[in-house]
């Protein structure tokens, strides 16, 4: 039997499939489509006919919009898929498009949890809006020089005044490279405060964030903790389901 993991977030949607033997076939990720009913309709039966038999989990924002086996929390299926991934670390954060989550896990079972839905500008979309304004794409960042403090530092943690000191940055000719670094700084900055209702020396990095290039030792400098980052950190929710699909009931959450 196939199993089929579809995490619905605000920007991306990112699908994982499992095979019989319960490891990694695929990892696909497309935009989050507005008319989201109509198009996972259409989704799910193509992964019927293509999956004959597959049994299908999703989470995220979307999630009842998917006429799936089961419907879950995107932070039961963090946790999942963080175990599956990285079973050594027990902490994750992860840093979405329109939240920030702090999750603790003990073998795949979500103990606590804290989440940051409140303010914009310590999520994603606060980088994807200043990239789209900086004309850059999220593959051109590179962290990988040496740590400084940016020379630009964001003083507002609203998302909205923060983005006027984005703009009056770009016109004032500030290098795009301090602009990310001070978008960057303030996120993590705002995940430290999150971070400290959870008792932990290092923690697992999970998101689309994750994937920047040097992102490991940036973070570790702000948030004062070793940062792990797994295998496909933007797919833990994902692959968390896919692998709830291969769980006996009595243990799904």
């Amino acid at each position: 039997m196939y199993s089929i993991g579809i995490d619905v977030g605000s920007t991306y949607t990112k699908y994982c499939i499992l095979n019989h033997d319960r490891k990694i076939l695929k990892l696909f990720s497309q935009k989050t489509p507005v008319a989201q009913k109509k198009y996972f309709l259409a989704q799910t039966a193509q992964f019927y006919k293509q999956y004959p038999n597959c049994q299908i989990i999703s989470c995220g924002y979307g999630r009842k919009n998917i006429e799936a086996q089961k419907n879950v929390s995107e932070l039961i299926a963090l946790a999942v898929g963080a175990n599956r991934q990285y079973p050594k670390e027990k902490v994750i954060l992860d840093i979405g498009g329109q939240d920030t989550k702090i999750i603790r896990q003990e073998n795949g079972k979500l103990k606590e949890f804290f989440v940051n839905d409140k303010c914009a500008a310590g999520c994603g979309m606060f980088l994807k809006n200043t990239l789209e304004m900086l004309k850059m794409d999220f593959k051109e960042i590179d962290l990988l020089s040496d740590f400084t403090q940016p020379e630009l530092r964001i003083s507002s943690v609203c998302a909205v005044f923060a983005q006027t000191e984005i703009v009056e940055a770009i016109a004032g000719d500030v290098p795009a490279e301090s602009i990310i670094k001070a978008v960057l700084y303030q996120i993590f900055t705002q995940a430290k405060v999150l971070l400290s209702k959870i008792e932990s020396n290092s923690i697992l990095l999970s998101g689309g964030l994750a994937g920047i290039i040097g992102i490991g030792p940036f973070a570790e400098r702000i948030l004062g903790r070793t940062v792990f980052i797994p295998d496909n950190p933007q797919y833990l929710s994902a692959i968390g389901c896919a692998e709830l699909c291969c769980q006996p009931r009595e243990r799904e959450l």
